[in-house]
């Protein structure tokens, strides 16, 4: 899988996680879709999963707005949180991801841009053990704008002292691709942990 694009070439390659890295996507959009029906908002799963890498409170707001509704996106995003975390721990990594991190390991430098909190994406690092492959972890909490904004892709880049031309994004969402060719890295879509052909 991975000769025909020779990763080697670049100073870091920088993952998203959630549906990319990892499978726990379908379990945000359970979360989602659970929610949404308890507090009366529309549900679009497809739609949803394009807004992968915006955090929560945002998304509601967004939507909230979008149907003309009056939500309260605090309580609405503990509700979709505390649903998720009831089986954070089922979430697993792409087998030919885990590969690529593997093989890549101790050769190019590996990076993770995430929209999820610190503290759920280390979470399911450390339960993965991905943290043992990949030491540097952006999250929803250390930046301000978020994807599609490049900021999330721009620090984890810093991090790992890499010129940022010079960086390879994988990201399973248009809004990533966006932020990461905002950034000015070259990007790759995953879909379902697999690379999608250039």
């Amino acid at each position: 899988m991975s000769e025909q694009f020779q990763f080697e070439q670049y100073d870091a390659l920088i993952f998203d996680m959630d549906g990319t890295l990892v499978d726990s996507m379908p379990l945000h959009l359970d979360a989602w879709e659970t929610t949404s029906a308890e507090f009366g908002l529309p549900f679009d799963r497809a739609q949803l999963n394009e807004y992968g890498g915006i955090p929560t409170r945002k998304i509601v707001a967004m939507l909230a707005e979008q149907h003309g509704l009056e939500i309260d996106v605090e309580a609405f995003a503990r509700r979709k949180v505390a649903l998720y975390l009831e089986r954070i721990d089922s979430v697993s990594v792409f087998p030919a991801m885990w590969e690529l991190v593997k093989g890549y390991h101790g050769k190019v430098p590996m990076g993770i841009g995430t929209g999820s909190t610190r503290e759920h994406a280390a979470h399911i690092l450390r339960q993965t053990g991905l943290d043992a492959f990949i030491p540097v972890l952006v999250s929803a909490d250390d930046v301000t704008n978020h994807k599609p904004h490049p900021d999330t892709f721009l620090r984890v880049a810093e991090l790992l002292g890499a010129n940022p031309a010079n960086c390879l994004v994988f990201e399973d969402t248009r809004i990533g691709i966006q932020a990461g060719k905002a950034a000015s890295m070259t990007t790759l879509l995953v879909d379902q942990g697999a690379l999608c052909p250039r």
